[in-house]
């Protein structure tokens, strides 16, 4: 595992473009798995801005997102593949046929995960997959204590993730579960990168460096993994 201290925002955004963009020039034709969020967001304006409205590096690659709500189809504007499509695939106009986002308002969501794990099989497995982490460690939407042997399937929100979403939808019901990548697949990627934006993820890049796999911090299953890199602020290790 290598571990980047990065000083601002910017360059987390700027460090983490050059990541994506240097997969990419290494194989055209890489699989990417994004996340949505906070996080993401200036690596994914930073993308968008050195592409100048064209899908640019990314315009060869094969998209999939790392989870998605349960109940909220791809055309509500709180679903994640909503927000992925504003926030980046939409400003680089990338080609409908080169993604695949996870269905939430699928008719059969177990389908929907078999389905998605083909998909990515198809494409020859995921080169890059792109994290955040959520304060109480989850990775995508493996919440603590989740089943680390799971590929894609449907997962039981953690009352901290659906506080997140009333926080962030006020008036909306709140959904109970998602669809997510499993740590399964997610350590099969060929590549990690972990990105962690603010102090209150401290206590999830501890767990994550103690190097013990911990399955209250789902973090921490990136121990396993040989290849992560993790970009993290400037200190955040031991902060107070």
């Amino acid at each position: 595992m290598r571990v980047i201290g990065v000083p601002s925002a910017e360059a987390l955004a700027t460090l983490a473009a050059d990541a994506v963009e240097r997969c990419i020039a290494e194989k055209p034709g890489a699989v990417l798995a994004l996340p949505t969020g906070k996080t993401p967001l200036g690596l994914y304006a930073e993308l968008v801005r050195r592409a100048h409205g064209g899908a640019g590096a990314l315009a060869q690659a094969r998209i999939f997102n790392l989870d998605e709500y349960c109940g909220l189809p791809a055309s509500d504007s709180a679903s994640f593949a909503a927000t992925l499509r504003r926030t980046l695939l939409d400003p680089l106009r990338m080609p409908a046929a080169r993604v695949r986002l996870l269905d939430g308002a699928a008719v059969d969501l177990e389908e929907e995960c078999r389905s998605y794990e083909r998909a990515i099989a198809d494409a020859g497995g995921i080169d890059l997959c792109v994290l955040g982490v959520g304060v109480n460690g989850h990775i995508a939407f493996n919440e603590p204590g989740a089943d680390w042997s799971l590929r894609t399937h449907l997962a039981e929100l953690a009352p901290a993730t659906r506080a997140a979403f009333a926080a962030a939808h006020r008036g909306r019901p709140v959904p109970t579960h998602g669809l997510t990548l499993g740590i399964r697949t997610i350590l099969e990627a060929r590549r990690v990168l972990l990105l962690i934006a603010t102090s209150d993820k401290r206590a999830a890049a501890l767990a994550l460096r103690r190097g013990i796999a911990d399955r209250a911090w789902p973090v921490s299953c990136l121990a396993r993994q040989p290849h992560v890199v993790v970009m993290e602020p400037c200190g955040l290790a031991c902060a107070p």
